[in-house]
């Protein structure tokens, strides 16, 4: 019960007439003692130079029934209004002494035009609801608030404002939905489901948050705290999905058991026991061991054929466990993909610890990441994956992003021959295949694509799986798209190399038959000669293409062939033999000299140079 002995100690701690206001308002309360409140207000009214003080006084002589004196001191302070702030409290004054609801809402309109923070709008929509009840006001004063945010936090507080302060669940709902249509990262969710389920009591809705913030997590730092904000939720479902979410991005030994604990925790053994085979798989030293160990009497003590196995691999480690702090240090000192790959082998024969030979392998692969892809450079990791591990998956990675970057033909044809060659050879020869198909498809969509990149195709395929009905089925493609005798000598000689001779010879045949005049011949025998073949073939070959021509002039090109290619003086003087007579005027010249430079070794001389 406030009186004035108790009230006059509190004198002491005013400072204006806001503060005296306040007091006098304690006076009043019953057992109201009015003429102290009066004796308040009389001795500091007149001194008052703020809206604030003034607009409290008022309030007070309104209480008093002195309604001039409260009016007096509102239209002072009203023209002593100056800020936002200010127009606040004289809002209030308006309407508890004037009982002008309009005149109130006036001066909250223009403390809203000068207000442009969170904090201090939300302390605005309290003041509209607590002095004129106005939600529709109040939204007002909040929806200009919205606009300025962008953080988890400050959705939260301004969904906090309307469902609290302005009683408008809906709304509150609104902005929580805004929120959560622009925020998408794991911290920013989590932080909206736990005020969302302050705020709204909606489990329904923060579950959809939770949820998308377990679809976005990529790191595991992020689904740890997936796993904090689910346990604090008391969302049992929700935590296992975040443990395994975790599980799916953890690396290390440590984590993995630490994992499954929790998955025990929540009932879920199968999937205690898929984290508990990643951390078995990642297993590097001999204190892991001993924990994975632990951990599967904790909470797999049932499966006797894994509490078997971990133990022996305990017992190994145990028994071997000098060489694994040599090969630890070995580890340490590593730093080229040349020399973790090869402690990887090393560790394979030596320990017979395929899960060791793992790690040392990813930590070659790290190595390469980032430094832009070549085939040539991951090939080691590919095959030493192959040599030490029966990891299929891994293997299909690797030579799945070799494929998307295999862009030239060397490439590609070095990845299919390597695939299809592998220790995994099942695996290997069906992305081989794979990749082919995908390489023939391509080609066939891809308009500027040429009967030479129809024919590396066959080529790749044939040296990738030997496979010469195959590769025949493609070099007929690239027959049909052949349009000269370079394409048809080109075909003919990935035959041979298949070794189909008898398709080989029909296309040197279609080659020749194809020669237009004599330079053509000459092109086509030397093409034929970079094939090493046998000089009786190159001239059986080299007479079928003269007996396409028809014209002299071709002819006598061809014959000079037979000096300037083949080098058979012998052929060249019968063919001039029997060409002479031919050519007439300037071309029997043309004909005589050609003849003698190349038939008749005397002509220039006992000595000849070409």
């Amino acid at each position: 019960m406030a009186t004035r002995d108790t009230l006059t100690p509190k004198e002491a701690q005013c400072s204006g007439g806001a503060d005296y206001a306040a007091l006098a308002l304690e006076a009043l309360q019953e057992p109201a003692d009015a003429a102290y409140a009066k004796e308040l207000m009389d001795r500091v009214a007149d001194d008052c130079q703020f809206t604030r003080d003034l607009a409290a006084c008022a309030i007070v002589y309104k209480a008093l029934g002195e309604q001039s004196r409260a009016e007096e001191l509102l239209q002072t302070a009203e023209d002593y209004c100056m800020s936002g702030e200010e127009q606040v409290a004289l809002a209030e004054a308006k309407f508890k002494v004037l009982g002008d609801k309009a005149a109130a809402v006036g001066a909250y309109e223009k403390a809203l035009k000068e207000t442009g923070n969170l904090d201090p709008l939300i302390d605005l929509a309290k003041n509209v609801m607590s002095v004129i009840a106005d939600g529709a006001f109040a939204r007002k004063v909040l929806e200009k608030a919205e606009a300025k945010i962008s953080r988890a936090v400050e959705y939260g507080k301004l969904a906090a404002a309307a469902a609290d302060n302005v009683l408008d669940k809906e709304y509150a709902a609104a902005i929580f939905n805004k929120a959560a249509e622009k925020l998408s990262s794991v911290p920013d969710l989590l932080s909206l489901a736990g005020e969302v389920t302050k705020t709204l009591g909606d489990p329904a809705r923060a579950k959809a948050l939770y949820e998308r913030a377990l679809a976005g997590a990529t790191d595991f730092t992020a689904a740890k705290t997936l796993i904090e904000s689910a346990k604090q939720a008391g969302d049992a479902a929700f935590t296992q999905a975040a443990l395994k979410k975790a599980g799916d991005l953890a690396s290390a030994t440590g984590d993995y058991i630490e994992l499954a604990a929790g998955l025990s925790g929540v009932g879920d053994k199968p999937g205690a026991a898929a984290l508990l085979n990643k951390a078995e798989d990642a297993v590097a030293g001999l204190d892991e061991m001993q924990k994975l160990v632990a951990a599967v009497e904790a909470h797999l003590a049932d499966d006797a054929e894994r509490l078997a196995r971990v133990k022996a691999k305990l017992e190994k480690r145990q028994a071997n466990h000098a060489r694994y702090l040599e090969f630890q240090q070995l580890e340490k000192d590593a730093t080229s993909v040349k020399q973790f790959l090869a402690l990887a082998e090393r560790v394979r024969l030596e320990l017979e610890d395929p899960f060791y030979a793992a790690k040392l392998i990813e930590a070659a692969e790290k190595l390469l990441d980032g430094t832009g892809y070549q085939f040539s450079r991951y090939k080691p990791i590919v095959l030493a994956v192959d040599k030490n591990l029966d990891d299929t998956d891994w293997l299909s990675r690797l030579l799945d992003r070799a494929a998307g970057n295999a862009t030239d033909f060397v490439a590609f044809k070095d990845l299919v021959t390597t695939a299809a060659h592998l220790q995994h050879r099942d695996l290997g020869v069906a992305k081989a295949r794979a990749f082919l198909a995908t390489r023939e498809a391509a080609l066939a969509a891809d308009s500027h694509a040429t009967v030479y990149d129809t024919a590396k195709l066959a080529e790749a395929s044939f040296a990738a799986t030997q496979d010469a009905t195959e590769a025949g089925r493609l070099l007929e493609i690239a027959r049909g798209q052949a349009k000269d005798h370079f394409a048809l000598t080109h075909i003919g000689r990935l035959y041979a190399a298949m070794g189909n001779s008898a398709r080989a010879d029909e296309l040197y045949a279609a080659a020749a038959a194809i020669c237009p005049d004599g330079d053509a011949c000459i092109q086509f025998i030397d093409r034929l000669k970079g094939f090493a073949l046998p000089a009786a073939t190159l001239k059986k070959w080299y007479a079928e293409c003269g007996t396409h021509l028809s014209k002299p002039a071709d002819k006598l090109r061809w014959a000079e062939g037979i000096a300037d290619a083949l080098n058979d003086k012998a052929w060249a003087a019968e063919v001039y033999g029997q060409l002479a007579g031919q050519f007439s005027g300037a071309d029997a010249a043309r004909f005589e000299l050609s003849r003698h430079s190349r038939a008749d070794l005397n002509y220039f001389g006992a000595v000849r140079r070409h």
